[in-house]
């Protein structure tokens, strides 16, 4: 990417995305900035141009997109949703994109080559140029209705009765010159504002307004090639006697990621069990810290990890839709009582370092371990679960320990079997050698 500030670039391919005339005086700078930022995942090089647009040299991304029609579809849908009805104009020239962009739809608003661009061009009126408004009534009694007019006259004598400005715009407009282009240069930590035109309630409705922040976060991250594992959506809401504190949403990721679909995903069932005190007025996103990418899968084979990012994907939504206790991941503990050992911990990512106890070898345990043992009935000295009596099958594992704390515990673990095949993992009291209790159900 080229440094940041002035600087003359070659003319190559340029799209300009320019907001409907209508709007054009009243677009804010945060508005341009937002949509300067989504762009930033089609192209680094990208500007806020004549304070009504933003343009990006496109040329070497063509090949990254599947060419023109694709791109530029890409660009449209993308920028669509922060401005519905924004145009957009392509050209060799910035200028000349701009001024297609603006054009009427007599005139074709894409145009790959200079040729294709100086017909297009030649059939816009004067005013469509800002600088030649200073001197249109001049122009407009020698007979000048379009630009292709203006391109006719005499050169010099052009030159003395305007102004370089108009020379050197006229000139940048059809490609006959390099144009001096300010790059837009994202801040290094993403806090995005905006505020709504409605007030708004329904958790659809908020996560359609949150789409335009979204888009801006994804170009962020595009341009420094880096994703988040975590960022903060906050609902403000009415200010004044009833005011209340924002609405906290944060959204938390197993993996890094910084596609917008992953974050559409999550964010959709958080705002679903989001319970707001007052009506949304505005919405700020505020990114977590930031880390680099992993390298992608250049091989010919599918990348081993998928099914893992998968499986954490799933993971982050099940966490969305049930809470933050409704997910448990395994915590084992060194300890040879079984309930001892077996421990949760709602957390989603597992701290560092941590690793699992070393496999218990030959000594079969249970899928599925009861928090607290079951007592059982005993018929003819075999126990019984459900009605059904259980056959042993393999066993005795003797577990004896707690004398140090001063809870002696001793039992035989046996896995059992009921009639219908299903088994159990049973024991009783070493002491007694009567109590039967089941402890644990496998698979």
């Amino acid at each position: 990417m080229p440094p940041p500030g002035q600087r003359f670039t070659n003319m190559l391919l340029w799209i300009c995305l320019k907001w409907p005339e209508t709007a054009s005086v009243a677009v804010a700078s945060s508005e341009l900035q937002r949509l300067a930022m989504a762009m930033l995942r089609y192209s680094p090089r990208v500007a806020c141009f004549r304070n009504d647009s933003v343009v990006l040299e496109v040329a070497a991304s063509l090949a990254l997109f599947g060419g023109v029609r694709k791109l530029c579809k890409q660009i449209r849908q993308t920028a669509q949703q922060l401005v519905s009805d924004i145009r957009l104009g392509m050209a060799p020239s910035a200028t000349g994109a701009w001024l297609l962009a603006g054009a009427v739809h007599t005139v074709q608003r894409r145009v790959l080559h200079r040729r294709s661009l100086a017909r297009g061009l030649d059939r816009l009126p004067l005013h469509s140029l800002p600088e030649l408004l200073a001197h249109l009534p001049w122009l407009e009694n020698i007979g000048c209705r379009r630009l292709g007019d203006v391109r006719k006259l005499p050169r010099q004598g052009l030159q003395q009765r305007s102004s370089p400005a108009l020379l050197h715009a006229l000139d940048a407009a059809y490609g006959q010159t390099q144009e001096t282009i300010s790059w837009f240069v994202p801040p290094a930590r993403f806090r995005q504002a905006r505020q709504l035109d409605f007030y708004l309630h329904q958790a659809p409705a908020l996560l359609a307004a949150s789409q335009p922040l979204l888009l801006a976060l994804c170009g962020w991250l595009q341009n420094r090639q880096e994703a988040l594992h975590d960022f903060v959506l906050l609902i403000h809401h009415e200010k004044g006697r009833q005011a209340c504190p924002p609405t906290r949403i944060p959204l938390r990721f197993s993996d890094a990621t910084w596609h917008i679909e992953d974050f559409n995903r999550v964010l959709k069932e958080r705002l679903q069990h989001c319970h707001m005190q007052r009506a949304a007025i505005g919405l700020e996103l505020v990114a977590g810290p930031s880390q680099g990418r992993a390298p992608a899968n250049d091989t010919l084979f599918p990348d081993p990890g998928r099914h893992t990012q998968d499986e954490r994907r799933l993971l982050d939504l099940l966490a969305a839709r049930l809470g933050s206790n409704g997910i448990r991941r395994p915590r084992p503990l060194a300890h040879h009582l079984p309930e001892q050992a077996n421990t949760w911990a709602p957390e989603l990512t597992p701290p560092s370092g941590a690793t699992l106890p070393a496999s218990m070898g030959a000594h079969a345990r249970p899928f599925w371990l009861l928090a607290q043992a079951q007592p059982l009935i005993t018929r003819r000295h075999r126990p019984v679960y459900q009605g059904r009596p259980l056959r042993l099958v393999q066993g005795p594992e003797r577990i004896e320990t707690g004398w140090y704390a001063g809870e002696h515990q001793r039992r035989d673990y046996f896995v059992a079997q009921d009639p219908d095949g299903a088994r159990y993992w049973i024991y009783r009291e070493r002491e007694t050698g009567e109590n039967w209790f089941l402890h644990g159900l496998f698979a």
